[in-house]
């Protein structure tokens, strides 16, 4: 990130004698920044290291691959990220983990770094490191270490050969610390984006995502609650609490920043209080109020039906948004009452509430169904498991849905609420015996990914994973170590091999007659199985960071080698099913097609000036590019 900075109107006479200011103790230095910089450690680890796997995969084009997180848990007491970006040889690795102040992200709003010293947060928590650095098939490894004196010091442990990508891994030992790790990452990903990250625990996937959505009204460059709070302007997947002097909103919510618009401090923790931050702030609020009405009635009146309408209304006039936007501007979208009251049940903590009402909310946790007798117990049952405040809307039939305005495809039918089975021993239980995965769901808890159903074996072949407390147990690590990667797999996996009704069988079941019975095959063997059809005789091998800047030329320039480059890669790009091939252990011979690589070297050795551009160059230069290689801007 460029930073600001003031010129220079000091002017030094020649006949003064000048001495360059000296650096004082490097150890001294190093403690100042990881001790006494940093209010909060353990998120200033996490937000640096990220910001940096953030960064490479910028650098090196890498942006829809995820970089992986690891939070600490009891039995596997490590933090560590690993990245798929650029890599670093061995003379970057000991300037950036063995200096401070060096960097290279300086010239550039195109990634977030920029004082040289978050590389080193790590500091701020052990007195030890490791650094394991991918790059052209050879990983190296490095311990990053105070000695003695605490002088940093970066110790090359030894190098081999991989089939890994490029990139660095960061692991260091936090004992203790699980739960602020958990709830600090949380506050890092919710605002992240650009790059995924994948991170070990769902709970703080689902938090992150829940923080996320509690932001209801979204614009381009702003998102906003309906409850009191504080602002923060995000910058760079950073976000700064705006001091209470300058917010005019008292709105909690966040307003967006182009990378380089706001001065900070050097733990970026928070905005530096100056006049200049002051009126770029005010600006920038002032711009987001007075577009808010109309960006509020323009997606309402894009909405398709009269409900999608009033079911945006509703949830904009809430709080304080309805202030900014406008109550009497919303009233019109409001559906009709019924000439009657609706019957509903809400769940509440432990049980749940009968009542009847006019107004049908349409906005919070809600569903609907046509009346039927004898459901009470059903009813019950279901709610027990909803989230506190799901109501469910029972019409007593169609002309009352409709007189509400609510479309009859919403219905739900009570019939298809689990049967309860009564048992003298010990009250009531499901008569459900297996799970199916609900690739649809997104839920805090690992129970909310699946759904209890009764399996019918009528010889058809059956996808299962043996689940564990409603989490899978025996995948392999890329299958399914979790609920998130289960749901993950399965929607990459679709596009090639298609949809998987995936069962989950508890351990007992798999003890069972009916397991060995049964048609059932594992996830594992399944997909190991259905890869090797499609796994492909050979497929385009060439570097993604190489490919990124031919895509970002030919976006702005029409040259036609770099379009021919782009269209035969996106023609025959059938790396991610090869990929896939690899990752779940098909063992099929497959070869590397480098046509488009060689295509790629070969206008590289025409045009080698266009190793010294980036692609931010690309946009803001391109007819002195088209120029170069001959061709015209688009």
């Amino acid at each position: 990130m460029k930073l600001a900075s003031a010129p220079q109107d000091v002017k030094i006479p020649a006949v003064f004698e000048q001495r360059d200011v000296a650096i004082g103790d490097v150890a001294f230095i190093l403690d100042m920044f990881a001790d006494k910089v940093y209010t909060n450690k353990v998120r200033a680890v996490i937000r640096e290291l990220a910001c940096n796997a953030h960064d490479s995969h910028v650098i090196a084009g890498t942006t829809d691959i995820p970089f992986e997180v690891h939070l600490p848990t009891y039995l596997e007491p490590w933090f560590a990220i690993r990245d798929y970006g650029t890599g670093l040889c061995d003379e970057d690795i000991a300037n950036v983990y063995g200096a401070i102040g060096v960097s290279t992200k300086r010239d550039s709003n195109e990634v977030i770094g920029c004082f040289g010293i978050g590389s080193l947060s790590p500091y701020s928590m052990c007195d030890s490191f490791i650094v394991k650095s991918y790059l052209d098939g050879i990983v190296r490894t490095y311990q990053c270490m105070r000695d003695e004196q605490r002088q940093p010091k970066v110790i090359p442990l030894g190098a081999e050969s991989t089939d890994e990508a490029n990139g660095l891994e960061i692991n260091l030992t936090v004992d203790g610390k699980v739960e602020e790790f958990h709830r600090e990452a949380c506050e890092v990903f919710a605002f992240w984006e650009g790059t995924l990250p994948q991170i070990n625990d769902e709970l703080v996937i689902s938090k992150s995502q829940q923080l996320r959505d509690s932001y209801i009204f979204k614009g381009d460059d702003f998102g906003l609650t309906s409850s009191w709070g504080d602002m923060y302007a995000l910058m760079g997947n950073i976000a700064y609490k705006i001091p209470s002097a300058w917010d005019s909103f008292n709105t909690e919510g966040y307003v967006k920043f182009e990378l380089g618009e706001l001065e900070f401090d050097t733990a970026r923790e928070n905005l530096s209080v100056t006049d200049a931050n002051r009126d770029v702030v005010k600006s920038k609020f002032a711009k987001v109020k007075n577009s808010l009405k109309d960006i509020a009635i323009e997606r309402i009146e894009a909405m398709p039906t009269a409900y999608e309408k009033a079911k945006l209304a509703e949830k904009l006039n809430r709080g304080k948004l309805g202030n900014y936007i406008g109550s009497r501007d919303l009233a019109k979208y409001v559906l009709p009452e019924p000439s009657e009251k609706i019957a509903y049940w809400v769940s509440k903590y432990r049980g749940s509430d009968k009542g009847t009402t006019k107004f049908v909310d349409k906005f919070q946790d809600v569903s609907y169904y046509l009346h039927k007798d004898r459901m009470t117990t059903r009813i019950k049952s279901h709610l027990k498991d909803k989230r506190n405040g799901h109501t469910m809307y029972i019409f007593k039939d169609l002309a009352q849905v409709k007189e509400c305005g609510i479309p009859v495809e919403l219905l739900e039918d009570l019939n298809d609420l689990p049967k309860v089975v009564r048992s003298s021993s010990s009250g009531t239980y499901s008569s459900c015996k297996t799970l199916k995965f609900n690739k649809n769901k997104v839920g805090w808890r690992d129970k909310d990914h699946w759904d209890e159903q009764e399996l019918e074996l009528d010889g058809s072949e059956v996808v299962y994973v043996e689940v564990n407390r409603y989490q899978p147990i025996g995948c392999r690590r890329f299958t399914g170590s979790c609920n998130v990667n289960l749901k993950n797999s399965l929607a990459t996996t679709k596009d090639h091999i298609g949809d998987i009704n995936l069962v989950g069988l508890k351990t007992a079941f798999l003890k069972t007659k009916a397991f060995r019975d049964g048609n059932f095959i594992h996830l594992d063997d399944y997909l190991k199985r259905e890869y090797a059809k499609v796994a492909p005789k050979t497929f385009l091998e060439y570097d993604k960071s190489d490919f990124g800047l031919f895509r970002d030329i030919d976006k702005v320039v029409d040259n036609d080698e770099v379009r021919e480059i782009v269209e035969l890669a996106k023609s025959c790009d059938n790396r991610v099913i090869a990929d896939m091939c690899k990752k779940v252990g098909v063992e099929v011979a497959m070869t590397e097609d480098t046509s488009v690589q060689d295509m790629m070297n070969s206008f590289n050795d025409k045009f080698k000036m266009l190793g010294l551009v980036n692609s931010w160059m690309y946009k803001t230069h391109a007819e002195e590019i088209a120029e170069y290689i001959g061709g015209s801007v688009k």
